[in-house]
Formats: structure tokens, C-alpha cells, sequence
């Protein structure tokens, strides 16, 4: 099968979650081509080394877009981003073929979702909002996928923090909070966000594509969501922030079989007190924080581990093909 994914470049675990899953779809024989649009200049070669996974195309024009499905003669659109509707009902209606959307975000879906000719669903959080009724019975909840041979388990030396900060989940009063935590707490921070903020003690790595070098030095991870994932992944125990804060992660005592929320939405705002606090607690209790890195990795590797997220993609992909 032939699939264009088709997405708006921002600097998130989106983007990252995207060209993660091209790259494994690809290794179970899918063929995939995979569209941005309003990528930055920086990012366009960072974006070229995927070449060698699938072709990968920085492109805002729509018919530019409608060019490249015409020739890579797709055999299904998968939609990450709705805000992209106009151009992907255009492509639709020049080449009909079945459309798939994931649902990125906990709100509602908006209005135009049910305008399209929607074959599934997914979503990526649980606790999404409600669904349109007419899609009940093609929504599917697929987690965001991990490849766990690419992060790496490396022994943790010091006490460093990752701490991530992704683009439209953080304001500047919630990271003041989360830097002044680090900072009290005299932690080594690496700093994963699009913007530079100033520490106090560590080092700004900007927004990179590739974050498992990064998040292999550190022993915990501030964050949300897919990033969050990418750190457990790594061996980091985790606090779940993003425009609220989650606190702790502690996995077995997640309620299980749901999958936990780690949106940092929580009611909770980013207090540096609260993020402080259990910064203090990891860093005092050496067996809880090995336990929680332990349990993180084995979380992530029995629920996102990228190879069954695609092979579950896959068959939604056949199915919608019949």
C-alpha cells in the first residue's frame, strides 16, 4: 500500500510521533510519503536525512501537494493535522481514495472532522473529547509509538533533569516555574525546547529532531506526553508537566487497563513548589528514583512500543483499503 501522511511541521512530539511511525511503517513493507507544511528553514535539512526511510517533503502548496500524491499514485491519506482540511478535502476530491485522521489533541475534534470521508479515526489519548457520533464505530485508540532500539539505556551519572517544552504546551510562567524547580534543586538541566530560556545551571539543545542522545544523560524527564514517553523510554522517572502539572509518574500504580493521562492539563498549575518537591523526594530516595526509571522503561516497552503501534496502523490502513 501506498499512504501520504500529511501533517503541519510544529516543534512537538506530533511531528516527532509522525516520522517515527513512517519510518516502521516502511520497515513492515508500507510504502510512505510523508508532507509538512510550514516548516522552518532550519528545519529542512534535518528533514532530508529521512530520505533515506521514505521520501519526505517540506511543501505548503496545495497543489504542489496534489502532485506528489498523483505521483507516488497514494492509496490512502492519513490526516494528523485538521487544520489542514481545505487542502486535504481538495486532494480528495481530485483522487479519491479512503482518509484516516489521528486526533492529536484532548478537545473536541472540530466541526469539519465529520466532512471528510472518514474510514477511522484514531486517537491518541484516552481522555479525549467527545467523538461526533457518526465516527463511534470507527475510532480506535492507538497509542504514540516508541522505537525502543533507538533510545538508549545508558548508566546515569549526576543528578541531570530533561526538561520539555513543546511548542503551544507551555507558556513563559510555566517554565519560569519548572527552571526555578531545577534550579533549587541544584540539578544539571538539559533544556529541550524551541525557544532559549536562561538557566541557571545546564545547557539549551534548542528543538532537535532526534532527542535520545539528549535524554539518555538524564535521570528524569519534565514533560508531557509523546516527549514524556521518549524519556521513559530512555530510563527516566517522570513528571508529567505541561500547562498544568501532573506530578509523578509512578506506572504500577497506574489504574490499569487505562491508559494513564499524561497531558500535563492537570487541574494543578505549574507551581515550582510542587515540582520542587518531588525533584527533592527523587533525588533524596536513590531506590525510588531506580525503581521509577526501571518501571518507566518497562512501561513504555509493554504499551508504545513502536513496532506493534504500526502493525495495529497497518491493519486499520488494509481494512480501510478493503
Amino acid at each position: 500500500m501506498r499512504i501520504m501522511m500529511l501533517n503541519r511541521f510544529r516543534c512537538n512530539g506530533v511531528t516527532n510521533h509522525l516520522l517515527s511511525l513512517a519510518a516502521e511503517l516502511c520497515r513492515q513493507d508500507f510504502k510512505v510519503v510523508v508532507v509538512l507544511t510550514d516548516c522552518p528553514p532550519a528545519y529542512l535539512n534535518p528533514l532530508r536525512r529521512y530520505h533515506r526511510f521514505f521520501p519526505c517533503f517540506a511543501e505548503n502548496s496545495p497543489e504542489e501537494i496534489l502532485r506528489l500524491a498523483r505521483h507516488y499514485r497514494i492509496d490512502l491519506l492519513h490526516l494528523h493535522d485538521l487544520s489542514l482540511f481545505s487542502t486535504a478535502d481538495r486532494l480528495l476530491r481530485s483522487r479519491p481514495v479512503p482518509c484516516g485522521v489521528t486526533w492529536h489533541d484532548l478537545a473536541a475534534p472540530a466541526d469539519n472532522l465529520v466532512l471528510l470521508p472518514l474510514s477511522f479515526l484514531i486517537t491518541a489519548h484516552p481522555q479525549a473529547g467527545a467523538i461526533p457520533p457518526s465516527l463511534s464505530g470507527r475510532t480506535f485508540f492507538i497509542p504514540e509509538g516508541i522505537a525502543l532500539p533507538e533510545q538508549r539505556l545508558t548508566e546515569k551519572e549526576g543528578s541531570r533533569v530533561a526538561v520539555v517544552l513543546e511548542e503551544g504546551f507551555f507558556d513563559s510562567e510555566g517554565a519560569a516555574a519548572l527552571l526555578k524547580a531545577a534550579a533549587l534543586s541544584d540539578v544539571e538541566v538539559e533544556l529541550l525546547c524551541p525557544q532559549p530560556l536562561p538557566l541557571l545551571k545546564g545547557r539549551n539543545h534548542g528543538w532537535p529532531l532526534e532527542r535520545s542522545a539528549v535524554l539518555a544523560k538524564t535521570g528524569i524527564v519534565i514533560g508531557r506526553h509523546r516527549c514524556l514517553l521518549e524519556g521513559m523510554a530512555c530510563g527516566n522517572a517522570a513528571l508529567i508537566a505541561g500547562r498544568g502539572y501532573g506530578g509523578l509518574f509512578e506506572p504500577q500504580k497506574s489504574p490499569s487497563p487505562l491508559f494513564p493521562d499524561l497531558s500535563g492539563r492537570g487541574e494543578e498549575p505549574l507551581c515550582y513548589r510542587s515540582v520542587f518537591f518531588d525533584l527533592a523526594a527523587l533525588l533524596e530516595d536513590r531506590s525510588l528514583l531506580q525503581s521509577l526509571q526501571l518501571q518507566s522503561r518497562q512501561f513504555v516497552r509493554e504499551n508504545c512500543d513502536l513496532r506493534l503501534i504500526a502493525e495495529k496502523t497497518g491493519r486499520l490502513y488494509r481494512e480501510a483499503a478493503g
